[in-house]
């Protein structure tokens, strides 16, 4: 067996599912010490940096969004198509899974057929080439990984988060819970992230003048001692695109 992993046609899939192993390992030590490896990833390459598209940024406009648009929580559109790298990853689910989940998922995917691939192969007497075995698995492994972390990003329980710090809810549309909010007022909003995930965070209103009762949609623009957001009125057509 040791022999079938070490042979130099399989040796590439056998690194492949090497690094697989140290990732899950790297992210299980990560996780238990609170800051997930998966997360830092995302939260480093901004993958969870863009919580409203660029054409609905466009379109809504008002004082609240160009309010968060100053503190970064949106970008303002450059009428540019996100690109073929772009759309690859929308293919493999980047979104819906955090961006080390689908490194995973594509190293599994890679191994594993690979090593299928040689392991049927082998009962012949031979084995495939080790870059023509690449080439023969390369695609369906692609396939596979969009399949794949479709199912991940079905089966993760929702309430898991990603979100690193307040910051990260900036530009995001919430619901008040618990209100009125109102200067000097603990109040409570329900927040949901980009992948889906349900927060209750702290907030107050941006200006002291302002009042939201319970039910009212608010737009988070900064983070504020203590973790507290700070929140003003949503315009209603980013409600529009929160509630689809």
């Amino acid at each position: 067996m040791l022999d079938f992993f070490t042979h130099p046609d399989v040796a590439p899939f056998s690194i492949a599912a090497l690094v697989l192993l140290g990732l899950l390992l790297i992210e299980l030590v990560t996780l238990l010490a609170g800051k997930p490896l998966s997360a830092l990833i995302d939260h480093a390459v901004g993958h969870d940096g863009l919580h409203l598209d660029a054409g609905h940024v466009e379109a809504a406009g008002g004082t609240a969004l160009d309010h968060a648009v100053d503190h970064g929580a949106v970008a303002k559109p450059e009428g540019q198509s996100q690109g073929v790298f772009g759309t690859a990853l929308d293919w493999l689910n980047a979104g819906r899974v955090p961006l080390l989940v689908l490194i995973i998922a594509l190293l599994a995917a890679f191994a594993g057929l690979g090593m299928v691939l040689q392991t049927v192969v082998s009962t012949a007497g031979f084995y495939v080439p080790g870059g023509l075995a690449m080439l023969l698995v390369v695609v369906p492994s692609f396939y596979c990984t969009r399949h794949l972390t479709r199912l991940v990003a079905r089966v993760v329980p929702r309430d898991e988060s990603y979100v690193q710090s307040g910051a990260d809810f900036v530009g995001l549309v919430g619901e008040v819970t618990v209100g009125p909010v109102k200067s000097g007022v603990v109040a409570r909003a329900r927040i949901r992230d980009r992948y889906g995930n349900t927060h209750w965070p702290r907030v107050e209103p941006a200006d002291s003048e302002q009042v939201f009762a319970a039910g009212a949609s608010v737009l988070v623009i900064e983070v504020r001692a203590g973790g507290v957001l700070a929140v003003t009125a949503a315009d209603s057509r980013l409600t529009e695109h929160r509630a689809s």
